[in-house]
């Protein structure tokens, strides 16, 4: 299992995060979701493949944390 947290700072082309609420792209079949701190507390799987997984906790601008899991 690999995961890579998104630094709020420097956020890259293929992700976003505003507020509790972050976009992943799924590195296997590049699919863009939503995960919303809110709504999906133990993360949210990509809903074409599954084999990604994204987290958010907290804000982007509170201290919070975003990571993006992968099986690869």
């Amino acid at each position: 299992m690999v995961a890579r947290s998104i630094d709020p700072t420097a956020l890259r082309l293929d992700e976003d995060w505003q507020g509790n609420n972050a976009a992943f792209t799924c590195t296997s079949c590049s699919k863009v979701y939503i995960v919303s701190g809110m709504m999906h507390k133990s993360g949210r799987p990509c809903p074409k493949c599954g084999k990604s997984k994204g987290f958010v906790k907290g804000g982007k601008g509170s201290g919070g944390s975003a990571k993006l899991q992968t099986d690869e």
